[in-house]
């Protein structure tokens, strides 16, 4: 059935590589228009009462649940025999067979070769895991709307949350327009917290409120997501000082090990200032939405 649903995930390479290479630069200018838009909403609801948006609110975080389930769907690998392959000698990539979709590609590569494959040898780009990668940047951007719901229903925005937004789409393109071998690792995570995050929020946004337990949960998968992704990059790091060739720039190894570490920092102050500051002192108490 799956096979039969997705048979055509494939996507013209050349032409998105090419894409996001010369425009991945307009992810800085869509975050940029993004703040102030956001800011300027805020100031215009100021004054007015909040929306509804119960329905609306619920199948947006059900879509985008959905969306990410997919991707992380098919977990069970298929140990058939993997090539690695050299492009133009800057670009290498694990060659699997084609009907490998992301998680399947990424849980093959991290369960049976070394770690040195899974951050340094990029996915295959003209693979099904390919697509979803491709699909994971331009996600991004349609994550932005939850924003639009936080504003607009006159809950708290923090800084966390928009500033999450923000950072992940300008990081996202900028990786997907060198084919950044460690984005597997980030791209994988991503997409399974956010299938039980998006999950977790469909049912609050319907008036379902789960035990706080799972919310805490979610927060604390949240937080390991980014000290994973802090880890990987010290690791890439050190694998590039030994001179051995990586698919990862120096430029989007600082950005990402950069931005991995101001996220491990906020969404740990998060957790404490949620789950274990005294109850008085407490202003939220459900995982970050990235956040709400």
């Amino acid at each position: 059935m799956y096979e039969d649903i997705f048979s055509n995930e494939s996507i013209n390479h050349t032409a998105v590589f090419i894409f996001l290479f010369q425009y991945w630069s307009c992810s800085i200018y869509i975050a940029i228009l993004y703040a102030l838009i956001v800011h300027s909403l805020q100031r215009y609801q100021q004054s007015r009462k909040p929306w509804e948006l119960r329905l609306p609110l619920c199948i947006w975080n059900a879509s985008l649940a959905i969306f990410s389930g997919i991707a992380t769907y098919r977990l069970i690998t298929y140990y058939l025999p993997v090539k690695l392959r050299a492009v133009d000698t800057t670009i290498v990539y694990v060659d699997l067979p084609f009907f490998f979709r992301f998680g399947e590609e990424f849980v093959y590569t991290v369960g049976t070769r070394p770690l040195l494959h899974s951050v340094c040898y990029s996915i295959n780009p003209t693979s099904p895991a390919a697509f979803w990668a491709c699909a994971f940047a331009l996600s991004k951007v349609a994550e932005l709307g939850d924003t639009f719901f936080v504003v607009m229903r006159k809950k708290p925005l923090i800084f966390l949350h928009w500033y999450h937004h923000a950072v992940v789409l300008v990081y996202s393109w900028n990786a997907a327009c060198e084919l950044t071998a460690a984005g597997r690792w980030f791209i994988f995570m991503n997409f399974f917290v956010h299938s039980i995050m998006y999950t977790y929020y469909s049912f609050t946004a319907y008036g379902i409120r789960p035990p706080r337990i799972l919310s805490m949960c979610i927060t604390a998968l949240q937080t390991s997501q980014m000290l994973v992704g802090v880890a990987i990059s010290i690791t890439v790091l050190n694998i590039k000082l030994k001179d051995t060739l990586c698919q990862q720039s120096m430029d989007n190894l600082a950005l990402c090990f950069a931005i991995y570490a101001s996220f491990a920092v906020l969404f740990m102050r998060f957790f404490y200032d949620a789950y274990m500051k005294p109850r008085k002192a407490q202003q939220v108490n459900q995982p970050t939405k990235k956040t709400e």
